[in-house]
């Protein structure tokens, strides 16, 4: 645990000379000052939630997709008897705690179906593989139109693809792909990102160092030439910068765990994102 917090300070003053314009002073060079090298940005990486897209009220909304959920799937599979909606309720919650407490623990990922299934061994109830698709196919209806993009997003990146930027998506999520690629194109991101990745499909999570080697391995970019955006310090910005990302801080209150990484920088709105990439080399 010292050498990790050792190493996140290490990488903090590096990016704080890398704001500043200052190297650090090689300890075998003789006193001279050696300094080094920054890539040019290449390629823009953004978190989803929080970043592009907001999901408004999300512990009580949440309840009432579950709720939506299990309406549906006792409608389809009616010949059977369920558990109160109450008990699929809390039951599910509950899946869904424990999934997010092993990302921060662990920094591990699921995929949805195993989420669900656990939801249903909480109640000591076995289903079929219809059943368990049932269940999430109302909750996918559920969820569906709940999140607005942000006021600035689409404009964004439309700046900066056609400034030249690869753009990629990184989320923390344990719902399936089709579900978030339906909101993205309903918000019109769909065709401006050039690599999407959710770590339902991968097996860890941010902040660990192979989710953001598989987004810049995707948008065919070294770590180096890429910048992470996002709201929350330890997932997105400690994450990009052990890997030698740039990390961007999107400014907010809503009380993420902080991290002793110093961000690259830290911006409220996504509109101030082009101008920043401009100080630092980019197009």
């Amino acid at each position: 645990m010292r050498k990790q917090v050792h190493e996140l300070v290490d990488l903090a003053m590096m990016n704080s000379q890398e704001m500043s314009g200052t190297g650090a002073q090689d300890a075998h060079s003789g006193g001279s000052l050696s300094f080094r090298a920054v890539a040019t940005p290449r390629a823009v990486i953004f978190d989803l939630g929080g970043t592009l897209v907001h999901w408004s009220d999300w512990d009580n909304s949440a309840e009432l997709k579950w709720a939506a959920s299990y309406d549906h799937l006792v409608t389809q599979f009616a010949d059977r008897k369920w558990p109160s909606r109450d008990g699929y309720v809390m039951a599910m919650r509950e899946s869904e705690r424990e999934h997010w407490r092993r990302v921060d623990t662990e920094h591990w990922s699921g995929p949805p179906t195993g989420l669900v299934r656990e939801g249903f061994d909480r109640l000591g109830v076995p289903v079929s593989g219809a059943e368990l698709l049932g269940a999430m196919d109302g909750y996918a209806k559920a969820i569906a139109g709940w999140s607005t993009v942000d006021p600035d997003a689409v404009s964004t990146l439309t700046l900066l693809r056609a400034r030249g930027y690869r753009l990629g998506l990184l989320s923390n999520t344990w719902w399936a792909a089709d579900w978030h690629n339906a909101d993205l194109a309903t918000h019109g991101l769909a065709a401006l990102i050039d690599a999407i990745v959710y770590t339902s499909d991968l097996p860890h999570s941010k902040p660990h160092r192979t989710v953001f080697e598989e987004v810049a391995k995707r948008l065919d970019a070294t770590p180096e030439e890429c910048v992470m955006i996002g709201d929350r310090m330890v997932d997105d910005v400690s994450g990009a910068l052990e890997i030698g990302m740039r990390g961007i801080w999107r400014k907010n209150t809503s009380g993420f765990p902080s991290s002793i990484a110093v961000p690259s920088a830290e911006i409220e709105r996504l509109s101030e994102l082009p101008d920043l990439l401009r100080k630092w080399g980019g197009a």
